[in-house]
């Protein structure tokens, strides 16, 4: 499914939110990965520029909304014309996944992304509780 996979971009934290934390769970997932594939982690060439709240609790209608512009491409070039698997711990409504991948398709011309996530929510795929 990835062997044209270029390079792995974990989902990027809020710098404030990194620091609180010391760590992104994204990347240490991204890294397994990228070393199965025998490609590069790129953790610098994504940013988060909104510290947004939690999508935990938030409906499902709001999630969307919360992530909108929070994530800006700074180093294009890197990504551009290649196939990026952008990579985050959890997927529920995909509201992050999908803005985050919106802002790198639009600013790197030609950029093919693929997504995986370690765990998808039950409700999200159908399966009832």
């Amino acid at each position: 499914l990835y062997d044209d996979v270029e390079v792995v971009v974990p989902l990027p934290l809020h710098p404030f939110k990194r620091c609180r934390r010391g760590y992104n769970q994204s990347e240490y997932i991204a890294e397994g990965i990228a070393a199965q594939l025998g490609v590069e982690v790129d953790r610098r060439s994504v940013r988060r520029v909104r510290n947004t709240a939690s999508q935990a609790l938030k409906p499902r209608r709001e999630r969307a909304g919360n992530v909108e512009d929070a994530f800006a491409v700074r180093r294009p070039e890197r990504l551009a014309g290649r196939h990026v698997l952008l990579v985050d711990d959890v997927m529920t409504t995909g509201s992050t996944l999908l803005s985050c991948a919106s802002a790198i398709l639009r600013d790197a011309p030609g950029c093919r992304i693929s997504i995986a996530a370690l765990a998808v929510s039950q409700r999200e795929l159908g399966v009832k509780e």
